[in-house]
């Protein structure tokens, strides 16, 4: 196929006389994109950033996250309260034998008990729900930056899967312009029967083929929708950023952000968190003395007399190891889970940035190179064909070559898309 095709391309140099190679840009007026699911001419125009905006203002995603920081905001503040105080009244000598008969001699206490932390316990508690809630606010924040690439990937997602049903719908129309032409020339004998059954496949094939693209962008229109919290696509999709390419930077340049990215510093808060909920812990272990200050009536005399009281628990049976055993493995949990979070983000990293490089390359060769050769290719093959200078088998081998040609072309920037965006999810930093 490829000895053909450079056959072609090198009589197309030679010859002059067909048009210009295919633009990278894709003509996108409404007449290129007239089949049913299109996502260019259906509506108001709705931009890349419209896109992330409208997720960003309807998702559920972010609604649940800042619903969280709003609970950790609560928490911090519950966290700086002091015990509440108690009133407590005591009545005594009443209702007893003897001269304690009655009320008469009966005695009655009002007193004020307080609670007193001791060992840093309010100090450890506030500092545990500072960093569960700034551990809440980089995980809004991550949230925030996880639904833009999601966008950005569902969105050119949808401009890739339209253009690949154009592209269907061309070769429909080109397999059935071809099987007209074999069809008159197997009545006129110029050919046998034989092609007319290969036309007829290709044909059937081509018509398959853009029944499958349409239900693959049918889905991707739905999966974009879905993340601007609506059920359809309503709207016109941008294509101007969709070819552009631009090739991505040492991958060091990202590497070295890594740690200051939301996903990680919330991970470094979570520690924080997972430390001082240790030292509360082994606060708890020193008990709380309560101070009691009242004042005592003594009915049968009338005098009045002032009750002071102290009350410590003596920690024999609990001394709070169980729980404090458990924070010390949370605290190693913590940085476990930091430390494998920080390879795992590494990994993704080298393997996004690996295919941003791979699909750039990809895309820039097959537009620059491939895509050229194979319409001018395809071009003198039909004429070559009509003119009866070339035979059937080669106006599809050339068919085949450009149609595939562009199908991987724009896979090719779908996936340069998707690669680009994890990438640059990954190296963002938000301070």
């Amino acid at each position: 196929m490829l000895s053909q095709l450079c056959v072609f391309c090198t009589a197309v140099l030679l010859a002059g006389v067909l048009s210009q190679p295919l633009r990278a840009e894709e003509p996108h007026s409404p007449k290129t994109h007239e089949h049913t699911e299109c996502v260019y001419n259906i509506g108001s125009l709705l931009t890349l950033s419209d896109a992330i905006q409208n997720a960003l203002d309807y998702s559920p995603r972010i609604k649940s996250a800042v619903a969280e920081v709003e609970a950790a905001k609560g928490a911090e503040n519950q966290a700086g309260y002091f015990p509440n105080p108690e009133i407590v009244f005591e009545a005594g000598n009443l209702a007893g034998s003897g001269e304690f008969g009655g009320t008469d001699s009966a005695e009655f206490t009002y007193s004020l008990t307080q609670t007193v932390e001791i060992g840093g316990k309010r100090s450890a508690r506030m500092s545990a729900a500072k960093a569960a809630r700034e551990a809440s606010g980089t995980a809004l924040i991550a949230e925030r930056l996880n639904l833009e690439r999601d966008v950005r990937i569902a969105y050119f997602d949808a401009l890739a899967r339209d253009e690949a049903v154009k592209l269907a719908v061309e070769q429909e129309r080109l397999a059935k312009d071809v099987l007209g032409t074999v069809s008159r020339q197997v009545q006129t004998a110029e050919e046998p029967e034989i092609q007319l059954s290969k036309a007829e496949v290709a044909y059937t094939a081509s018509v398959v083929t853009r029944e499958r693209k349409e239900h693959e962008l049918k889905i991707a229109k739905k999966k974009l929708a879905r993340l601007l919290g609506a059920s359809t696509l309503d709207s016109s999709l941008n294509h101007a950023h969709f070819f552009e390419l631009k090739a991505p930077g040492p991958i060091e340049n990202y590497r070295v952000n890594l740690a200051r990215i939301p996903d990680m510093r919330q991970f470094s808060y979570i520690k924080t968190q997972k430390k001082s909920l240790l030292d509360l812990e082994r606060a708890r272990a020193i008990p709380d003395p309560d101070f009691s200050l009242g004042v005592r009536d003594f009915k049968d005399s009338g005098d009045q007399a002032f009750v002071l009281s102290v009350s410590l628990p003596i920690p024999v049976f609990n001394r709070n190891r169980g729980n404090i055993a458990r924070a010390r493995a949370e605290v190693r949990q913590a940085k476990s889970n930091a430390w494998q979070a920080g390879l795992i983000l590494e990994q993704q990293l080298a393997e996004n940035w690996e295919q941003w490089r791979t699909y750039y390359s990809e895309a820039q060769r097959l537009r620059t190179e491939l895509l050229p050769s194979a319409e001018k290719a395809f071009k003198l093959a039909r004429v070559g064909f009509a003119e009866g200078k070339f035979s059937y088998h080669e106006v599809l081998d050339a068919q085949r070559t450009l149609f595939g040609a562009r199908s991987q072309y724009y896979d090719s920037l779908r996936l340069y898309h998707a690669a680009r965006a994890n990438v640059e999810r990954l190296g963002a930093v938000t301070e």
